[in-house]
């Protein structure tokens, strides 16, 4: 047990961060993952210094109506302020609505403005958080469980990481699902892979290609996904399976979060109720798991020499 406190002295950003949350009356145990985001919530609340930023990568809900966002927003009445900021981006069952994609969307939008105080205008959007450029993309239609980006959207992005790296610091992206291929994907994308799986399964899609060449563009580049339920492996899943949680790939840092609430697999442990703690620094990046549940850190996986924690200069 113990509370939230950065790494190092002289910290300059610290976010909790969360996915898969999917709030759900439809749940067998409805009050389970609402408990679960609760425990996150306390967790981010009861840090030794006040979080800059609480987020959820996505599927906040199973299903983005006004029923599961209401719940959601009980849970938020119960820790109001777990940080300065509070980001909600979309995934894909956010997006689903038995009245459709714009329905669901709207329920987020007033969702969001409750929980957060301010809505933004379209599926995706940035924000500074004490200097640095925190980048959140979001689906602009349903096609499943693969988003849609839009050209519209990956130039935006483009023009977000030119001008959030252009001084040398670095850009934090979240998007709910990770490129194709990565983290094990394919086969983490369930618990029981088919022989013939769609290579893109569990992964952005079509537009996997076009994402990757933008990220890739810029230095200090940090890519946040959910959505696989994969849980959380290092080091030694790297080196004997050829993936990760946490991995590098043309100097862009990739982290793949487990469901904080639903069955997680694939991974070396697959525990729910945990997350990452990213940390800012004047030289270095620091992402560390969390337990939120036991409010300690996660420590079973070695993630990067040894240590129970991924670390990157910038």
């Amino acid at each position: 047990m113990g509370k939230i406190r950065p790494l190092y002295d002289n910290c300059l950003v610290s976010c909790v961060i969360a996915a898969d949350t999917h709030i759900d009356i439809k749940h067998p145990q409805p009050w389970l993952p609402q408990l679960l985001l609760k425990r996150a919530l306390s967790d981010s609340t009861n840090a030794r210094t006040k979080q800059d930023a609480f987020i959820i990568i996505g599927d906040t809900t199973s299903r983005g109506d006004d029923v599961n966002w209401g719940l959601t927003e009980d849970c938020f009445k119960k820790y109001p302020a777990p940080a300065k900021e509070i980001f909600l981006p979309l995934g894909n069952h956010d997006t689903w609505n038995d009245d459709g994609y714009d329905s669901a969307i709207d329920c987020w939008r007033r969702a969001v403005k409750t929980i957060c105080g301010k809505a933004p205008e379209r599926q995706y959007f940035s924000a500074d958080v004490n200097g640095f450029r925190f980048v959140f993309m979001g689906s602009v239609g349903d096609v499943g469980d693969m988003p849609v980006l839009g050209e519209e959207q990956l130039a935006w992005l483009d023009g977000e990481l030119a001008a959030g790296t252009a001084d040398g610091r670095p850009v934090f992206v979240f998007n709910h699902q990770s490129p194709n291929g990565r983290h094990g994907l394919p086969q983490t994308a369930t618990a029981h892979p088919e022989p013939d799986i769609d290579p893109a399964e569990g992964g952005v899609g079509e537009e996997s290609d076009a994402l990757e060449a933008i990220l890739k563009k810029y230095r200090n580049v940090f890519y946040f996904s959910g959505h696989s339920h994969m849980g959380f492996c290092g080091e030694r899943f790297l080196r004997e399976r050829g993936f990760s949680s946490f991995e590098e790939e043309d100097g862009v840092a990739l982290f793949n979060l487990p469901s904080n609430a639903c069955g997680n697999h694939s991974g070396e442990n697959n525990r729910n109720c945990v997350g990452l703690v990213l940390e800012i620094y004047k030289d270095n990046v620091v992402v560390r798991p969390r337990d939120f549940l036991l409010h300690t850190w996660f420590g079973k996986v070695p993630v990067r020499d040894g240590k129970p924690y991924f670390e990157k200069e910038y």
